[in-house]
């Protein structure tokens, strides 16, 4: 027995030099002499008989839901409880303390409803007794709890209910180490080349966040479904997994809360084959969320993985994610796994890059050499690949950032949390993003969506919003594309319109609602394009100009109409390089973007397409352009003439009137030089739209009711 308690002792003091916040926060209640009141919750069985789930995971433990005392817990809320877990042949003491998940304010909606009833539950974390390595987090809720325990020995000890039908009472304790099926999880964040940067932060830092970042997520249809088609289900199984992803942020002294959920009760609309179809269409359909960054969750075909639009979103409009989960692998709940894809992703967007990623240690070196190592020459942190590979030992294991789970026999240890390099970016990137509040309670969210800009001339345009929210104030900008840094304008209307502008320049226009409380929002951004003379033969090109490079997140339309009459454009590309199947541009054959697409889909590469000629009334044609975030390239170069269309003037010696303006859709003149005994108004199918006897030389048509 002494022996044993020197060793102990040993151990606990090896600990305190790297204990961690919720080790801290246990151990600092522990000299005040708190009381953990202890609670029997589970009682372990012999045996399971379901075969399935040894096929998918071995030395597994099971336990019988004492449900009187989990009743009696939940009822009491008691602030500081001690648990034990049953797990082979032993029981593991877990002290834990009450938490607060939520921001001020937080709802649950549905696509039916909104702000939903919810009884929340009550949510603890901790550590195993005497282990100040390890974190734990459990959720109990009336007749149900789940929970995680992470450590140096036991991994990542996974307790939930065994997803059987009708099952209240049935639970399982496994170690993930243990699974006999892989987790295949891959992130599809872009590589990055360098620690990112955020012009909308101070240079404020410390050693933990000063300030919060709420979260909103979005829970698909096969999700809901998996949770019994019950809301309450599925709002438990939600703040279930956030109090885990909470943990792991709070452990490493970075704090995060719950602002918002969204729950498909229905078929939602979201499809694809890969991550970014399902990124790139909850953005478009969800634009606006109430919380400073989001996350759609799902599950779907195909082991999507997930995937963050970038890296460091904060107060930018770049704040969202995509996650595709596991919900149990033959009843086996797989909560570990979708822990840890979900505060993956949430990591990229709070500032980590991927640990095997070529940008650390100061001098572009990777923190492990993980990620290459399973996937090969094609994966991220390849060209910095170290001989032999970095790869922590199978005692040490990877991070939360890292791709260590996809080496066989080293896996991620979730206690390891995001390392001390990722951990000070994040925080780094918090502690700057001055859009956060300090207290979870005043968030400062981008309200403002669906921006269009109309009227535009050679010299001016007008832009318009939607406000989603309650603002009736917003700051503006217009700045030229690399121009300085914006000069705000307070406006009470959300329209805009802008003159004194360079003809066939890009420009910048952001907007924003006020905030209180010292915050400022994220700026919503859209690029937008002067008109020009076309037909006096015009050089068009990127953002970047003929010498450089386009951005990254780019999307941009420009409308080519001929300022000469009888005339239509013609366009020719002299050069085209666009990230190839992540760039692209689109060519439409009239004055916008639902015209005819002569690109069948968009060009990307190298290859030069085109000409492009319009055949449209007006003689025109629309160019959207479009980059995703991550790699750029120097983009594409095109000349711009106007040919001679049948208009008036080619056939003039063969006609006896002339008519104009010519295209219209309001009052158009007609001048003969015999006399008109009849008008009569054609759609392009050959219906008769107007009919009128003149018997005059001159006369003049409404066509305003057939526009």
């Amino acid at each position: 027995m002494k022996k044993i308690i020197t060793i102990f002792t040993l151990l606990a003091c090896i600990g305190a030099f790297s204990q961690k916040e919720v080790a801290k926060k246990v151990n600092q209640l522990l000299s005040e002499q708190v009381v953990f009141k202890p609670y029997i919750v589970l009682a372990a069985v012999p045996t399971n008989p379901n075969i399935e789930i040894g096929k998918v995971v071995e030395k597994a433990s099971f336990a019988t839901l004492q449900t009187a005392s989990v009743t009696t817990l939940v009822s009491n809320k008691d602030q500081y409880i001690e648990i034990m877990v049953p797990y082979q042949g032993t029981n593991i003491a877990v002290q834990l303390y009450q938490v607060n998940l939520f921001a001020e304010g937080f709802h649950v909606d549905t696509d039916k409803a909104s702000a939903i009833p919810y009884q929340k539950g009550v949510y603890y974390r901790g550590i195993v007794k005497g282990d100040s390595n390890s974190v734990a987090a459990f959720s109990f809720f009336n007749n149900e709890l789940n929970g995680m325990i992470s450590s140096d020995l036991f991994n990542n000890l996974v307790v939930g209910k065994l997803n059987t039908p009708n099952n209240t009472s049935d639970y399982i304790i496994y170690s993930d180490a243990d699974m006999k099926v892989q987790n295949n999880f891959e992130c599809h964040v872009k590589d990055v080349v360098a620690l990112p940067s955020n012009s909308n932060k101070s240079s404020n830092t410390g050693p933990e966040s000063i300030r919060c970042v709420t979260m909103y997520f979005e829970i698909d249809y096969n999700l809901y479904q998996s949770n019994g088609s019950n809301t309450t289900t599925t709002t438990n199984w939600m703040t279930s997994v956030f109090n885990n992803v909470q943990t792991l942020y709070t452990n490493d002294g970075i704090t995060v809360s719950l602002k918002s959920t969204f729950i498909w009760t229905a078929d939602d609309p979201y499809t694809g084959s890969d991550s970014s179809d399902y990124l790139f269409q909850f953005n478009e359909l969800r634009p606006v969320f109430d919380g400073d960054v989001g996350q759609l969750i799902g599950i779907d075909p195909g082991g999507l993985g997930g995937v963050a639009v970038t890296i460091d979103g904060l107060c930018s409009q770049d704040n969202f994610s995509y996650s595709d989960v596991n919900f149990a692998y033959n009843n086996v709940p797989t909560y570990s796994w979708t822990i840890m894809v979900i505060t993956h992703e949430m990591g990229h967007l709070l500032g980590s890059p991927h640990t095997h990623a070529c940008v650390w240690n100061g001098d572009g070196t990777p923190i492990d050499n993980c990620g290459p190592s399973s996937i090969g020459p094609t994966g991220e942190g390849y060209s910095c690949i170290s001989d032999p590979p970095i790869i922590p030992s199978s005692s040490v294991k990877g991070t939360i950032m890292s791709y260590c789970h996809l080496i066989s026999g080293v896996g991620i240890n979730l206690a390891n949390g995001f390392g001390p390099q990722p951990t000070a970016t994040i925080l780094d990137a918090v502690n700057t993003g001055n859009c956060l509040s300090t207290d979870c309670i005043n968030t400062c969210i981008n309200t403002v969506a669906n921006i269009t800009v109309n009227n535009v001339s050679n010299t001016s345009a007008t832009i318009s919003w939607t406000e989603l929210g309650n603002a009736t104030t917003w700051q503006v900008a217009v700045t030229s594309f690399t121009g300085s840094a914006p000069v705000w304008m307070n406006v009470t209307t959300n329209s805009y319109t802008v003159s004194n502008l360079l003809p066939n320049t890009y420009y910048r226009f952001r907007v924003r609602p006020i905030c209180g409380f010292s915050l400022v929002a994220p700026n919503e951004q859209y690029v937008f394009v002067t008109n020009t003379d076309y037909c006096n033969g015009v050089q068009i090109s990127d953002t970047g100009g003929a010498g450089n490079d386009y951005t990254d997140s780019e999307t941009y339309v420009r409308t080519i109409i001929p300022n000469l009459p009888d005339k239509k454009i013609a366009l020719t590309f002299s050069s085209f390089d666009l990230e190839l199947d992540y760039d692209y541009i689109y060519v439409y054959d009239g004055n916008s973007t639902s015209a005819t697409d002569l690109s069948g889909g968009g060009f990307t590469g190298t290859s030069i397409p085109g000409p492009f000629v319009s055949t449209a009334a007006d003689g025109s044609l629309t160019v959207k352009f479009y980059s995703d975030g991550g790699v750029v390239a120097p983009g594409y170069v095109a000349n711009i003439a106007c040919e001679s269309t049948l208009g008036t003037s080619e056939f003039m010696p063969n006609i006896d009137f002339t008519y104009y303006p010519n295209p219209t859709n309001g009052l158009v003149s007609i001048l003969s030089k015999t006399q008109i005994n009849e008008i009569s108004v054609y759609n392009p199918e050959g219906r008769l739209l107007y009919q009128k006897q003149i018997n005059g030389m001159n006369a003049k048509v409404d066509l305003s009711a057939f526009a």
